[in-house]
Order: structure tokens, then C-alpha cells, then sequence
């Protein structure tokens, strides 16, 4: 299944998921991926969403158990974690 969505949560929906957000976006340019959809919201946003893959932090993984795509960033202001395990999702789901 091919990732056209992917949603950046955290605690609030308002700071650190929108420079996830960013973080994805410029992620994505780099590696000349298009055609994708990304936003930003709070975990208590979430179950109101349905897209392909979630990013979240460490801290918020419960929240999200029953999502079959989630990213998990120990260090969500890493962005070579990020990038890593972005490009990781993507060559996953290409391989379905």
C-alpha cells in the first residue's frame, strides 16, 4: 500500500507535530517523493484521521497501538532519525 498521507501528532496538535510536519515536508523534497499529503494534529485529534502513516514521539506511542503505519521518533527534532525511518516506511510499503 502506497503512503499518499501522513499525520504528525503531538500532545497539543500546535508545536512540535508542526516542525515534525516541516521536518517531513523537507524530507520528502529532498528525496523527490510528491503526491503525498501531510498535516498536523494533537493525539486526541487522531481516531478523527485516516491516513496512511502516523509520526509521533516516543512518549505518544500508546496513543497510537492500533494504527497499523506509525513512525516513532525518540528524538522528534532529530531530523536524521526522522529522514532514517521515513525512507524506511516508504521502502516498506513499496514492497507490499
Amino acid at each position: 500500500m502506497q503512503i499518499r498521507s501522513i499525520m504528525c501528532c503531538c500532545g497539543g496538535g500546535v508545536g512540535s507535530s508542526f516542525i515534525v510536519q516541516l521536518n517531513v515536508e523537507e524530507i520528502l523534497r529532498k528525496h523527490g517523493i510528491t503526491g503525498v499529503g501531510v498535516d498536523h494534529v494533537s493525539v486526541s485529534e487522531i481516531s478523527m484521521h485516516r491516513v496512511d502513516l502516523f509520526v509521533v514521539g516516543s512518549d505518544l506511542t500508546a496513543f497510537l497501538a492500533d494504527k497499523p503505519r506509525v513512525i516513532t521518533l525518540d528524538n522528534i527534532m532529530s531530523k536524521p532519525e526522522l529522514e532514517e525511518k521515513l525512507l524506511a516506511a516508504f521502502a516498506a510499503a513499496e514492497a507490499e
